[in-house]
């Protein structure tokens, strides 16, 4: 597994040095414009991936997560459109491209691996050939044996056993963790800048999660890739990410380094998805849940879209009528909540196994 940045390099040292980022999302805005009355999806959305590191993207389903890499990736659905900000790859703005230019950097400068590989892969054109399609694309000099040569020592790389008939196989024919593995092999094909992970082990058991992992670690090593990682799983995040942003109603919530995140969570949404974890080392008889349901995709409230779920509002006009902007705590630590310094104390009252209504505010 990659050791973080910060384990690396020291805390410190890495907050010094800022990077060129390979990805820079400012102020993007997803609207659904097919209504009378278009409907914001993702609100102003902002961060960095620093070249070389991984950045962990958490939050509940429907907080914005996945349509935010579709939008980068230039593959969203006809319904939605990106109506603000801009999308930098390293020196070039994505939405400002020809469709024919973008192409020429999708697959191979910047690639994604999405959620499920059997839906992904064509179930009719074997596997290798798939892969190959991806590399005969972007690389139209490269001769038939040169790509079948390429494909197996990507099979190889990522794990796959005797890749040579593997190579021959069709999408059913592999067990999940070979589809998810050749989903790898696939976006790693060209060597790409940024490597896009959607939910990467989420139909995976656990033995099988830790070999993709172990495969994700030496495709980065091996190709230098930075990494956006969309998931659900905060031990995940913890183990890969370098940074995390914490989403919620298509808006950032929380933004840190990893350490710091986990070590001073400052959002009661990023604290309320840590009480959810189960613990080791403490004994509950009642496992914790952020009180009530997220927010229908684009019908999102007023004000603080965390608030009616927000232990520390408790219903003060200032959270249900203002959206809070995000606040620096310093060293790149940001939390966008108008009661931050009242997030600490709260987080650390025995609130697990209690509504969020029964909390009061410090």
């Amino acid at each position: 597994m990659l050791e973080s940045t910060a384990q690396r390099r020291g805390v410190s040292v890495r907050l010094q040095e800022k990077p060129r980022p390979v990805l820079s999302v400012r102020g993007l805005v997803i609207e659904d414009v097919t209504l009378d009355q278009p409907e914001i999806i993702v609100d102003h959305l902002s961060f960095d991936v620093a070249a070389g590191s991984v950045l962990g993207i958490v939050g509940e389903s429907g907080s914005g997560k996945t349509l935010t890499m579709l939008a980068v990736m230039g593959l969203l659905p006809h319904n939605l459109s990106v109506t603000g900000g801009e999308i930098w790859l390293e020196d070039q703005n994505l939405l400002t491209l020809s469709a024919t230019e973008l192409r020429s950097i999708m697959g191979n400068r910047m690639t994604m691996i999405f959620q499920d590989p059997m839906t992904s892969l064509n179930p009719v054109i074997c596997v290798g050939k798939q892969i190959g399609e991806i590399i005969q694309i972007h690389n139209p000099a490269v001769s038939r044996s040169e790509v079948r040569d390429r494909v197996i020592d990507l099979l190889l790389l990522v794990g796959i056993p005797d890749p040579g008939a593997r190579y021959r196989h069709f999408a059913h024919e592999l067990s999940g963790g070979m589809r998810q593995r050749a989903m790898i092999a696939m976006a790693v094909a060209n060597s790409p800048t940024l490597l896009i992970a959607d939910e990467p082990t989420t139909a995976l058991d656990v033995t099988i999660q830790a070999q993709v992992l172990e495969v994700l670690a030496a495709v980065r090593e091996r190709t230098g890739a930075s990494m956006v990682l969309v998931t659900h799983d905060l031990g995940l995040v913890a183990e890969t990410a370098d940074d995390v942003g914490v989403m919620y109603g298509g808006r950032m919530m929380e933004y840190a380094d990893v350490e710091t995140l986990f070590a001073h969570p400052s959002h009661p949404y990023t604290v309320g998805l840590f009480k959810s974890l189960p613990r080791a080392d403490s004994e509950l008889t009642e496992l914790y849940s952020i009180a009530g349901q997220p927010p229908a995709v684009g019908a999102y409230p007023s004000g603080c879209v965390f608030h009616p779920r927000c232990g520390v509002c408790r219903g003060r006009a200032i959270c249900v009528d203002q959206e809070p902007e995000r606040e620096d705590l310093g060293g790149g630590h940001e939390s966008a909540c108008h009661f931050v310094a009242e997030v600490t104390s709260w987080a650390e009252a025995p609130i697990a196994g209690r509504g969020l209504e029964e909390i009061e505010p410090s």
